[in-house]
């Protein structure tokens, strides 16, 4: 066999145990580096992965968060909460260089994301009558200020990444990056919803490109 052709037998195997989104990003990084190997090893800009990393960790609160309203009994949705923080981030956009529209948009997905995953957990632990946890971080001196200084953050990342995200080639660069910064790895495969909602929150940035 030719050694660049392709064997289908692991690639049949593949399918059966990888999830659809790692296969997926392989096979496009893989295409784009033969499409063209020098620009590939260039396309993940710091920018992008400074970006992209800081997204993963406000994902990651989404489990504290979780943990928190289970003891609490509390709803997911908080509403007048989610809307006080959007209208916050149009008035502060302008402060970084952005468009209240963009932060807008970019936190709204993030916010939806970081839902999907505590739904994804609720789901879980109502189905093996998950008992209270014993420590979770506390909301109001814990998780909020983690969640202020990430937007702060995402903010100035998101403000650093328009030159590359405007780039008319922005689009593979972008999931290149997200191919080699590493955002899935394993968490994706132990907290349930996560690879979901990375899409979700990634692909807002998808979306504005096109």
């Amino acid at each position: 066999m030719p050694p660049n052709s392709c064997n289908p037998a692991p690639l049949h195997l593949a399918r059966k145990t990888l999830p659809p989104w790692l296969i997926y990003f392989v096979c496009l990084c893989a295409a784009l580096m033969l499409a063209s190997p020098a620009k590939a090893q260039n396309a993940s800009d710091s920018r992008l992965l400074r970006l992209l990393g800081l997204m993963q960790q406000r994902l990651d609160v989404a489990q504290d968060v979780a943990m928190y309203k289970w003891n609490a009994k509390a709803a997911i949705d908080d509403p007048v909460r989610e809307q006080q923080i959007l209208d916050a981030l149009v008035k502060q956009a302008p402060q970084y260089g952005l468009e209240p529209k963009l932060a807008q948009d970019f936190f709204a997905a993030q916010i939806i994301a970081g839902k999907m995953i505590q739904t994804a957990l609720f789901k879980e632990w109502t189905s093996k009558t998950q008992a209270p946890f014993s420590d979770p971080p506390d909301l109001k001196t814990q998780i909020r200020p983690a969640l202020d200084r990430l937007t702060i953050e995402l903010l100035t990342a998101l403000a650093a990444a328009q030159p590359v995200l405007q780039n008319k080639d922005s689009q593979q660069e972008l999931e290149l990056a997200a191919t080699n910064s590493s955002v899935r790895a394993e968490v994706s495969q132990t907290v349930p919803g996560y690879a979901t909602a990375w899409q979700h929150a990634f692909g807002v940035l998808v979306r504005r490109e096109k």
